[in-house]
């Protein structure tokens, strides 16, 4: 008979909490809720993505606060916490560029170029290209999308590239294979289509990069709005939730943004694509197949 030792059991005590299978689908909380906050939760985020010494840049926040106070059309945009949890992020990895699927009015855009370029000192060349399945606004039919970004960023508006309309398959007419540090999902989040665009843009980011997924909360926050009698003038979706809630590898959770961390081999990718297969479209049923056959199409293409 083997013999346990009594201080056995509280071995688990012991263990960190990440060497267990369950904690992996633990989201790492750090969110940044004011302008207050900032610089404290800039260096929580920065020791999460282990770079301690990683500073914000001079006039960052000031800028956030000039686009913010810039913005004319905050519908369907970036909250305040979700901007500032994107500025530390962004201006923590520092990326050369970045691709955003899902233009809108062109804000969140913006608010990338800033953190990339926060000084404007390379604003004749485009550290943003921004795809919209749109040509217009969702807002306003009749604006053209990315209409906001002349005047947030008047002052270096060619650091953003509008491409619309276009799918997320275009994106490879925009980057090589592994060129990306991280990209910016943020377009129909009807399931499976933020799956898609995740599925198209895994090549065109280094392994280990990391991937920014917006309204991560939205079909729970539309929800409970509506159980509390808050009338939502729009339907709850859960596709970018699903699909973050499903991430197996590290995750930061922001509030209702949050960041997923590609793993080294993209093919692992796989195991939760087939599970978020299995729960039920968000699209019309006539999209059904097509957006079957397009996942499958784009998984074939991880290697």
């Amino acid at each position: 008979m083997k013999v346990v030792p009594k201080w056995f059991p509280d071995l688990r005590q012991i263990v960190p909490r990440f060497a267990t299978k369950e904690f992996r689908h633990l989201p790492i909380v750090c969110k940044i809720q004011s302008y207050q906050e900032y610089e404290l939760g800039y260096r929580k985020l920065a020791t999460t993505l282990g770079c301690v010494s990683s500073k914000s840049a001079p006039r960052e926040l000031e800028l956030l606060r000039l686009l913010i106070d810039r913005r004319t059309n905050p519908v369907g945009s970036l909250g305040l916490a979700d901007c500032l949890f994107m500025t530390a992020f962004v201006s923590i990895i520092r990326p050369r560029r970045m691709i955003e699927i899902g233009t809108g009015s062109g804000f969140s855009s913006a608010v990338l170029a800033c953190a990339i370029d926060p000084q404007g000192a390379n604003s004749c060349k485009p550290c943003v290209d921004t795809l919209d399945a749109h040509a217009t606004y969702f807002g306003d039919k009749e604006l053209p999308v990315g209409f906001e970004i002349p005047r947030l960023i008047g002052e270096f508006p060619g650091s953003v590239r509008v491409h619309a309309p276009r799918q997320s398959d275009y994106i490879r007419n925009l980057a090589s294979p592994n060129e990306l540090e991280m990209a910016f999902i943020d377009a129909n989040h009807q399931h499976p289509c933020p799956l898609l665009d995740l599925l198209r843009i895994v090549p065109y980011v280094r392994s280990a990069g990391w991937i920014l997924l917006h309204d991560i909360r939205l079909g729970t926050l539309v929800e409970e709005s509506r159980k509390n009698g808050v009338p939502v003038a729009y339907e709850a979706v859960f596709g970018a939730e699903w699909l973050f809630e499903e991430w197996p590898w590290t995750k930061i959770d922001g509030g209702n943004i949050g960041a997923i961390q590609l793993p080294m081999e993209r093919k692992a990718i796989w195991g939760p694509m087939r599970r978020l297969m299995k729960r039920p479209f968000e699209v019309c049923e006539q999209s059904y197949r097509p957006l079957r056959d397009e996942v499958g199409k784009a998984a074939r293409m991880l290697s």
